[in-house]
């Protein structure tokens, strides 16, 4: 069925003349058959009263003449009825049976047979009737008569005519009055909701639709005209919301650029400005140590190479913090990366760098994530290189690397077998120069894990860690499915 003949897809003023049409038609059509049954039986009744009126007067007329059996006079009284133009036939009969007059139309058939009694009422297109004759209390005979029902048929089709003439009639005035009164309701909810497409498609929320009386009709115009008048109002608050929040996020983001400057700037002291004296004093000191060693002590050649040492822990730092901020500010290259080859290379490094100690190392192979690749190498060689330092009192080292996927990310775990931490330190553990070990211990400049943790939360992930003293340490990383530049 075409779209068009739904229900569903019909204007609501033709749903609502369609309703009031069929329910007018249904109830006129209601009105008319049931004026109909009722003049039908009517009409019967008032016929059925004539003759049996008619009957009855024959009857008593031909008491006598049946008693004394005279044909004749019998035949007399009921030729009367000729008259009658609806009278098929009349029987007269005596106590025996036997016909003793008769009248017949051009089409009846002969009188029936008493012996089997006639039906009688209204039967087919005639109304029949068999009365008994009496004279004084005694039956002297009986009275049979017939009558076309045609009067009555007709007066019936007529009565219908003009029952449908006028149910007809009012329909006409009832689908007129229909049309004019679907506007009261249609017209109302019509305007309301082309004002709300308009609202919809043109954002103009200045619209508002007339008001029509005071009835459920009008108090839905009034709300939907405060309804848009309230979120005119919103409207206009979040636009000037939205231009301060413009405002606002572009001096920030001047102020942000200024501060990235200034950063870039440091960066740039950090690295040539800091390094030179740095370099300078290591020069020195390594001269002094090589060429006056003869004329110091032993507390002098200790000092010396205390400030030797501190030095490269300032160099460290500051490569340190050099490291930390191009992972917090430099721009990401998103892309798929073979994890497990670039733990692998790491591994190899460590290896070439470190001291001899047998060392035993897992990588899961086919580790995948996505991200930065220069930020992942970073972060995972901070790890592994933690791994390797803090087990490096073990018999034997060993660091395993496993991964695991689940609901739309991938979490990396980096196992070893080293000295561990106390759990109770874990808040510290990614804050930046806080370590849970002396220098003494192990060497390191507390940036490690800060930048591992920045790395991270750029990518949108989390790293964790869980440990005992002496059991070793598991870190775990995070990543989701997919990073947003």
């Amino acid at each position: 069925m075409s779209n068009r003949w739904r229900w569903q897809y019909w204007p609501l003023k033709t749903k609502l003349v369609f309703l009031t049409l069929s329910i007018s038609t249904l109830g006129i059509l209601l009105v008319c058959t049931s004026l109909i049954v009722v003049e039908n039986r009517t009409y019967e009744e008032q016929l059925e009263s004539e003759l049996m009126v008619l009957s009855g007067i024959l009857a008593e007329q031909s008491a006598a003449a049946l008693l004394f059996e005279d044909s004749q006079q019998l035949a007399t009284i009921i030729s009367s009825l000729r008259k009658i133009e609806t009278i098929e036939q009349v029987c007269v009969y005596n106590t025996a049976g036997d016909v003793m007059a008769e009248l017949n139309s051009a089409t009846s058939a002969t009188c029936p047979n008493l012996a089997t009694p006639p039906e009688v009422g209204f039967v087919g297109d005639y109304y029949r009737l068999l009365e008994p004759v009496t004279l004084d209390g005694d039956t002297v005979g009986q009275l049979y008569l017939m009558s076309r029902l045609e009067v009555l048929r007709e007066h019936i089709r007529t009565f219908i005519l003009m029952a449908f003439t006028i149910g007809l009639t009012i329909q006409v005035a009832l689908v007129w009055v229909a049309f004019r009164l679907q506007r009261l309701v249609s017209e109302p909810i019509s305007e309301l909701s082309s004002a709300a497409e308009q609202i919809a498609v043109n954002h103009d929320y200045s619209i508002r639709v007339p008001v029509y009386g005071k009835d459920e009709l009008g108090r839905l115009g009034n709300a939907f005209n405060e309804m848009i008048g309230t979120i005119e109002h919103q409207n206009r608050k979040i636009l000037a919301s939205r231009d301060e929040l413009e405002r606002t996020v572009a001096d920030r983001t001047s102020e942000l650029s200024l501060a990235n400057r200034e950063l870039e700037a440091f960066s740039f002291s950090v690295s040539h400005d800091l390094r030179q004296p740095l370099r300078a004093i290591e020069g020195f000191g390594q001269a002094l140590e090589e060429d006056c060693r003869g004329q110091l002590n032993d507390t002098g050649l200790d000092y010396l190479s205390r400030i030797r040492a501190a030095t490269v822990r300032m160099g460290g730092l500051i490569d340190g913090l050099l490291v930390l901020s191009r992972v917090s500010r430099q721009a990401m290259e998103i892309q798929k990366h073979d994890l497990s080859a670039i733990l692998e290379e790491i591994v190899e490094e460590l290896r070439a760098t470190s001291d001899d100690r047998p060392t035993e190392v897992t990588i899961q192979p086919g580790i995948e994530v996505v991200g930065d690749g220069r930020m992942l190498r970073i972060a995972f060689q901070n790890l592994l290189a933690n791994a390797w330092k803090y087990s490096s009192k073990a018999d034997t080292r060993k660091i395993d690397v496993s991964a695991c996927e689940s609901h739309g990310s991938i979490t990396v775990a980096i196992r070893d077998n080293g000295v561990g931490f106390d759990m109770k330190y874990v808040d510290k553990l990614f804050v930046a120069f806080n370590r849970l070990h002396t220098p003494a211990e192990f060497s390191g400049t507390g940036l490690g894990l800060a930048t591992v943790d920045r790395v991270v939360r750029r990518h949108f992930g989390e790293v964790y860690a869980e440990s005992a003293i002496d059991k070793g340490a598991c870190f775990y990383v995070k990543f989701p499915a997919s990073v947003q530049k």
